[in-house]
């Protein structure tokens, strides 16, 4: 009785497994066009503004620690009280802008 039951549960298990199979085996890598990607290399290359300095390995120059951590502090302070002013109120304004 389990063996009449499980020999067409196995078949079809074996054929979903082969038909699983065959779907993945015709995959081909797409033919994009020659000049994909172009505009994503020339917006990168625009961005940087002295190439040569890839290859320079000195450190930049910058702030000492004292004068660094004082504008860390004023940054961080920012956020707690943005210049001391409220927010401004959000004004929506519906239909035309002659006032009518």
């Amino acid at each position: 009785m389990p063996n009449s039951f499980l020999t067409p549960l196995r078949r079809l298990a074996a054929l979903t497994v082969v038909l699983q199979l065959a779907a993945c085996a015709h995959i081909s890598t797409p033919q994009l066009d020659p000049r994909f990607g172009n505009a994503v290399r020339l917006s990168m290359a625009q961005q940087v503004r002295y190439l040569a300095s890839a290859g320079n390995r000195q450190p930049a120059d910058g702030l000492d620690g004292p004068s660094a951590h004082a504008v860390m502090q004023r940054y961080r302070a920012s956020f707690v009280e943005p210049n001391g002013q409220a927010p401004q109120p959000v004004q929506f304004m519906l239909g035309g802008g002659n006032g009518k």
